[in-house]
C-alpha cells in the first residue's frame, strides 16, 4: 500500500482528546467516580450496569462524533455507526471499561456480578471460560 492509497485512510489519534472524554463519560455514568479509590473504580468498571454503560456510551457519541440523543437511542446509533468512526470510540471505551494498568478489556459476555477482576489470572479466567464452553457443548449439543 503507499501513500496514495486512499481506501484505508490515516485516523489520527488525539490521545489528550480521548482521556478527557473518557473520564467526562465515567463522570456521566456516576458523578463520584472520581472521588472512589482506584480499586472501587476498577470494580465499576469492570462491573457496569447497562444504565452507566448507555451513559459512558451516549458521552463518547458526543465526544467523539457531536452526535446527541436520548439514552434510548444510544444502542441503535452506536450498531449503525461505519467502522471508521469506531476507532477514537474504541480507545476511550478501553479507558471507560479496562481494568489493570493496561485497561484490559475482554468483549466476552458474563454472568450478572462477575467480572474478569473475579479470577487471579488470565489463565484462571481462560480455563473457568472453557469450561463452560464444554458445559454448554454437552448440554446443548446432542450425541
Amino acid at each position: 500500500m503507499d501513500s496514495t492509497d486512499t481506501r484505508y485512510p490515516v485516523i489520527s489519534i488525539d490521545k489528550a482528546k480521548i482521556i478527557a472524554v473518557a473520564k467526562r463519560a465515567l463522570i456521566a455514568a456516576d458523578p463520584l467516580y472520581f472521588s472512589w479509590p482506584a480499586e472501587q473504580q476498577e470494580c465499576f468498571r469492570a462491573t457496569m450496569n447497562d444504565d452507566a454503560r448507555i451513559r459512558v456510551q451516549r458521552t463518547l457519541l458526543d465526544g467523539f462524533l457531536g452526535i446527541q440523543c436520548s439514552l434510548d437511542q444510544v444502542d441503535s446509533i452506536w450498531r449503525d455507526l461505519p467502522l471508521a468512526q469506531l476507532n477514537p470510540l474504541n480507545w476511550a471505551s478501553l479507558l471507560t471499561n479496562g481494568v489493570g494498568e493496561d485497561f484490559i478489556y475482554l468483549n466476552e459476555y458474563m454472568a450478572d456480578g462477575k467480572s474478569v477482576l473475579d479470577f487471579s489470572t488470565l489463565y484462571d479466567y481462560d480455563y473457568d471460560d472453557y469450561l463452560f464452553q464444554e458445559g454448554a457443548k454437552r448440554r446443548d449439543i446432542p450425541h
